[in-house]
């Protein structure tokens, strides 16, 4: 290489470079959350409209969360092996050409198959995102990408779920799908022209059994698995608050319709706008600090639900919001920040315990919810920081110090 060539160095916010990465991956993820959610508020349509159950019909969401767990461990092998750049112009382009075929479909059980595929392959940005990210961005400012990148999850949930329901309302859920596979060319037609070309990554010449092994000691690593553990219980909460508080506004003393519930996801700007101001607070304080503040702000926030009145739950919701997504994003960059190889696939180790999650949350805390009603579910917090606090949590196991 000539030597009066300047070096080659991460992005930094300075840098048009650091943008375009940044943007690039906001509109994907805006793209693949609203993608995964979109069917939420859609499940009693499917009711009627193919005349099956509701627990049948959230095989809408419960296909592709599954799919989604499976995608995040083969394409997290896969980006760290390949490349992560043509694997999530792949999954873009799969996912927006189910998107397209899903009003075709005559039956619900087709459009069950292809809600599997689209899982699978919407695996794809968070699967590899985060390993590019702490590659090609500077360390130092590897938070405030991540928490842009984390806040773009936040509002493409709320925009799937509100926009959802409001087009369906409107129009019916075909050109609903139609809408947004005409966003998903959008987003991928700039994904393809704003996201720079890897720079750093290098493929692995090792056979397939030892790059796999290679993966496979982030399970091995104290440190990594404590935040694995962060992922998976904070979405526990986080889904389990979610999932019930409407079972929970439509009983006594409130008796609110469904519309009114609907409301409540609007909450979620709380937790678009509170992690890029964590960004920046952690280039001043670190990362685990400010982890540790979106923690106890999740928990205040679930404990300000359990006030009877209810301008304190909304209050509640939106705390627990931007408590959510600090920690969330914090743990991420942590994760990112501290793998040394195979970075997509300590990611995706991270997100699969983090979806995980959301099924134990979705599901097991039902038995807390019928036994106990709102205070079983809100237990679920105090639970969760028993656990972690109890963790050496800012120890690695070389006996290091504080990311």
């Amino acid at each position: 290489m000539d030597s009066s060539q300047p070096a080659i160095k991460p992005y930094t916010p300075d840098e048009s470079g650091f943008w375009r990465v940044t943007l690039a991956l906001m509109l994907a993820s805006l793209l693949v959350f609203s993608t995964l959610y979109v069917f939420q508020p859609l499940l009693p349509i499917f009711v009627n409209e193919f005349q099956v159950s509701a627990t049948e019909s959230s095989f809408l969401m419960s296909a592709a969360v599954i799919a989604m767990v499976v995608g995040l461990f083969i394409l997290g092998f896969a980006a760290d092996r390949y490349g992560r750049m043509r694997l999530m112009q792949i999954s873009l382009g799969v996912t927006v050409l189910l998107l397209v075929a899903m009003p075709f479909t005559s039956s619900f059980e087709w459009l069950v198959v292809l809600r599997l595929l689209q899982g699978f392959f919407l695996a794809g940005i968070p699967a590899a995102a985060m390993g590019y990210l702490g590659e090609e961005v500077d360390p130092n400012h590897l938070g405030l990408a991540m928490t842009l990148y984390i806040s773009s999850n936040a509002l493409g949930g709320m925009g799937g779920r509100v926009a959802g329901g409001y087009l369906t309302d409107v129009f019916d859920w075909e050109k609903t799908l139609f809408v947004l596979s005409a966003f998903g060319v959008a987003a991928a037609l700039l994904f393809l022209l704003l996201l720079p070309s890897e720079r750093f990554f290098t493929k692995g010449d090792q056979p397939l059994r030892e790059d796999f092994q290679g993966m496979l000691v982030h399970l091995k690593d104290r440190y990594m698995l404590v935040l694995f553990l962060m992922g998976f219980l904070l979405q526990i909460v986080f889904t389990a608050i979610w999932t019930y508080i409407p079972f929970h506004l439509q009983s006594d003393p409130y008796q609110w319709p469904l519309k009114w519930i609907s409301f409540t996801y609007f909450a979620y700007v709380l937790g678009v706008l509170a992690p890029p101001l964590a960004g920046r607070l952690s280039n001043h304080f670190g990362l685990t600090k400010v982890m540790f503040s979106g923690l106890f702000i999740l928990i205040a926030g679930a404990g300000f639900t359990a006030l009877q009145p209810v301008s304190w739950i909304m209050v509640g919701l939106g705390v627990l919001c931007s408590g959510f997504f600090i920690a969330h994003s914090m743990a991420a960059a942590l994760v990112s920040k501290s793998a040394d190889h195979h970075r997509s696939g300590a990611s995706s180790f991270y997100l699969i315990s983090y979806y995980v999650g959301v099924a134990v949350g979705s599901t097991a805390v039902g038995t807390l919810w019928e036994t106990w009603g709102w205070p079983g579910v809100i237990s679920t917090a105090l639970v969760f920081i028993l656990i972690f606090i109890s963790l050496p949590v800012f120890k690695r196991n070389s006996g290091g110090g504080e990311v």
